[in-house]
């Protein structure tokens, strides 16, 4: 294959400062086994048919739970690739939409990512947890990050019938696709929300010292 061969991951750089040369260096660059690349293939394969699947059947159920003048209590019946039935609300189909989607986001990159790694032949062992994570991490920023515009945007209305799953569904698989850009989001977010104009510890270390008596030692803290 022509041309550079693009860094290891965007979350990689956090991983490369400090690596020294030697034994550990070489370890972290063994390359994964074949056996273990065609299996990892096969997992992120599998993956994308049971999300893809399970969406498909999923998506007209959310649309008749969440279409206007729907009764926000009713359920409706949800047998996912055939394996059993649920009883979903508007709420929890909205919910496993949003989880669905972020997966196939994380999917994407996930897939991306082995793809142009195997080709160039650098996929290493240190980032076979990283594949089989990635979708994990997807889904819970995405969930996060639905709460928090739920609770922000649609406070006080009526339930999941106000809401789009279509734009929902869409940040969803964005939060799954850039992990790194939807956790700086959650950074800005809590730094707003949280944000103090004093040093808190400071100030307990100084009402600690006024509250002891002169010539009398505190107890030893840690």
């Amino acid at each position: 294959m022509s041309g550079t061969v693009p860094r290891q991951h965007d979350e990689a750089a956090e991983h490369t400062d400090g690596v020294g040369a030697g034994a550990g260096a070489t370890a972290r660059q063994r390359h994964l086994p074949t056996a273990a690349t065609a299996a990892l293939g096969v997992v992120l394969l599998a993956e994308v048919v049971v999300l893809c699947g399970a969406l498909l059947s999923l998506w007209p159920i959310l649309l008749a739970l969440v279409a206007p003048g729907t009764d926000p209590t009713s359920t409706a019946r949800w047998s996912p690739l055939g394996l059993g039935e649920w009883a979903l609300t508007a709420d929890v189909a909205m919910l496993l939409a949003v989880i669905l989607c972020s997966a196939l986001g994380s999917f994407v990159h996930a897939a991306t990512s082995f793809a142009t790694y195997v080709g160039n032949r650098r996929l290493y062992v240190s980032w076979l947890w990283w594949y089989l994570l990635r979708a994990g991490i997807g889904v819970a920023l995405a969930l996060l990050v639905y709460l928090l515009l739920r609770g922000g945007l649609f406070a006080g209305s009526s339930g999941a019938g106000a809401t789009n799953p279509y734009g929902f569904s869409g940040i969803a698989g964005l939060c799954g696709l850039f992990s790194k850009q939807a956790t700086d989001k959650l950074r800005e977010i809590c730094d707003t929300v949280l944000s103090t104009k004093s040093d808190g510890d400071r100030d307990r270390r100084d009402k600690l010292a006024a509250a002891v008596p002169n010539g009398v030692q505190g107890p030893a803290g840690p």
